[in-house]
Formats: C-alpha cells, structure tokens, sequence
C-alpha cells in the first residue's frame, strides 16, 4: 500500500464542516486554534457557525478550508497514518506543502489570507466567471474556449476526463457555455468571486511574488504533486515559482492523480470537507482505493480500511 493524501481546495467548503472532528481530535483542534492565532480571528467560529454566504467569501473560504485540510490530515497524522506523498487542488496545494514541513503552520494561514485577498481584488465583481464543462474532454473544451470572439477565457481545470473548468471575462464565459451546448457538452457557471487560474490573476501572482521574496521555504519532507504540471517537487527551491505560477495557470488535476498512480500509489485519502476529490480521482483512476477525512464518520471509515 502506497498513500496520498489529496487536500481539498476552494469551493468545498460548508458550514459545519469539520466541527466533529475538531471536538473528537486534539490535533485538529490545535490546527483551528492555530489559524485563529495567526489571523487574529475565530476561523473555527466561521467554520462551525458562520452561514454559506459567509464562507464563500473568498476572504473567509481561503483560511477556513486550509483550516479544515489541514486539520483533516493531522487527525490522520495523529492516528499513525502517513502519506508518502500529497497534492493539493489550488488552494490545497498550500494545505499539502504546509503538511509536509515546507512552511509553520501559522506562516501558511498568513501567506493564504494575503492570497485569497489579492485574488479577490485582481478583477473587479462581475467582470470575471467560470464554469465547468461536463461531458467533453480537455480538448473539445479547449476548442470551445478558442472558438469565442466576445473576449479572454481558457481551460482553467483539468479536473477528470469529462470535466473541464474554464475561466475568463465574463462575456467571454457566457459565450463559451452557448458554444459548448452546440457541441453537447454541458455547462454549469460556478458561484465564484474571481476567474481564477487564468492570466486575469496577474495582479495576484505579482503579489505573491513579492510576498514569497521576502520568505524562506523548507524542503518538504515528502513529495508535493504541484498543479502546474504534475510533476513531484522535493526542493524547496522552486516552492515560490511554483505557487506563483498556480495562480495564472490551470490546475492539472486529472494529470496529478494519473502521473501518481503511475509512480505507484494506490490508495489516496481525502484530506477537508466533502467529498470532490474523492469523485473526481474515481471517474480518473482506475483501481486505486479511494478513502476520505472529511467528517469523524469517515475519518473512522478510513483509519479502519488501513487497520489503524
């Protein structure tokens, strides 16, 4: 048995989430307290009894499922579980390098709130959008996404063979769901603040960039699968590169679950709330066993499939 665990990333998020398992784990409860120390708010209040609305802030959903992923992990870490590796979707990523040692905890909730406040702040509301296309594969949606005349959008997700995220201005958005309808393909916009991954992020990345200038990564102690291109990443080096690239390029989602099945891990674990990650591996993989730590009935469901 070779372990992953896969963090979740923005859009998971619900109210509630996590509050089992921080009462039932020290560990996860020590994660919460942590991030409210570090932002100087009660991230676990937000979490536990803060409405939908609240969390979908991007300003609150950025910290509050880094919270929740991390939290995730370290009852699994807790529990004598230990992945030899880990991937992140966007801001999992963040959740995955913070679990492997490369950045202090309460550093990784200052370094997610400045990110989530510079993603909010790179387009101004209503002239971004996304949307998931379902139904076709990469290459139909980016045909799709060349097609359009009225503006900016590309491939912003590769989230499984069917399901591919596009991102951009909103006109642009709009006329891309109208194209892939006559291709059959099936759109759905996404209730986001921002387009993000796409060149419209520049103003972040450049954020980032400064951010990360002023900041010192360490090794992490076991591969990260980063999101801009599939590749494992050990050195500490190219930490800062990586994650300001993220935030204008697509998530290669599909391609990080295959590219680790293909170097032999077999059993991926679910790290934050819900269960997208589990969905998205099942319609990818084929063969690997697929567990989840997103509330204490399935943190229990897994730590029993592994005879912990």
């Amino acid at each position: 048995m070779k372990i992953a665990f896969m963090f979740s990333g923005q859009g998971a998020q619900f109210p509630g989430m996590m509050k089992d398992i921080y009462d039932a784990e020290p560990a996860a409860k020590a994660v919460f307290d942590a991030a409210g120390a570090a932002l100087g708010r009660d991230i676990a209040g937000l979490c536990f009894e803060g409405t939908q609305e609240d969390l979908n802030l991007t300003h609150n959903t950025q910290p509050c499922v880094l919270a929740a992923d991390l939290a995730a992990a370290m009852a699994l870490r807790a529990h004598g579980v230990e992945p030899a590796a880990a991937a992140g979707f966007s801001l999992g990523e963040y959740a995955a390098l913070a679990f492997a040692g490369a950045m202090p905890l309460d550093e990784a909730f200052g370094i997610i709130q400045i990110r989530a406040d510079a993603m909010q702040a790179a387009v101004a509301p209503g002239e971004g959008a996304m949307a998931a296309m379902i139904g076709g594969d990469s290459d139909a949606v980016e045909a799709v996404c060349a097609a359009v005349q009225s503006g900016y959008v590309v491939a912003a997700n590769y989230n499984c063979p069917t399901q591919t995220v596009v991102s951009g201005e909103a006109a642009a958005v709009d006329e891309a769901i109208a194209l892939a309808a006559e291709k059959r393909i099936r759109a759905k916009k996404l209730p986001v603040s921002a387009p993000f991954h796409c060149a419209l992020m520049k103003p972040a990345a450049d954020r980032l960039e400064a951010l990360f200038a002023e900041k010192r990564f360490a090794a992490p102690a076991i591969p990260v699968y980063m999101n801009v291109d599939a590749e494992p990443n050990a050195d500490a080096a190219r930490i800062p590169e990586l994650l300001v690239r993220q935030a204008m390029s697509p998530v290669r989602w599909a391609q990080t679950l295959r590219r680790m099945q293909a170097d032999g891990f077999d059993t991926f674990i679910e790290c934050g709330p819900g269960r997208t990650l589990t969905g998205l591996a099942r319609k990818t993989l084929e063969g690997a066993t697929l567990l989840r730590a997103g509330d204490a009935e399935s943190l229990r469901e897994t730590l029993e499939a592994l005879g912990k």
